[in-house]
């Protein structure tokens, strides 16, 4: 007995469903936030987050920047030492502070 239309519509619908959950799932596109970085020199930075990271190194020294996007939103996270330790300001594009606090030591250093 042929199977009726409306089941082969159904299975049809459940198996793209399927294909298509586990191609987001490898894509990352569950994941609560999406990250990629780059590594840059302070001259390579736009000239806004170029402004605040120099009025952060005021009080220390810059050891590396990474352009990053979160969420698909371009920022600059800038790790700063002073008096001996670490802390990382985010910049966004348009030189505004996003985050700023203490860079964790890992236990191997």
């Amino acid at each position: 007995m042929p199977m009726p239309t409306n089941i082969k519509v159904l299975f049809s619908l459940v198996a793209v469903l399927g294909i298509l959950c586990v191609a987001l799932a490898v894509s990352g596109a569950f994941s609560s936030e999406r990250r990629q970085e780059e590594r840059v020199t302070l001259s390579q930075v736009p000239a806004p987050v170029r402004a605040t990271i120099e009025q952060e190194i005021k009080s220390g020294t810059l050891k590396e920047i990474d352009k990053t996007t979160v969420d698909g939103k371009t920022a600059y996270a800038a790790r700063i030492a002073v008096n001996g330790n670490e802390q990382e300001t985010v910049v966004g594009e348009d030189g505004k502070v996003i985050r700023q606090g203490a860079v964790e030591k890992d236990d191997d250093d």
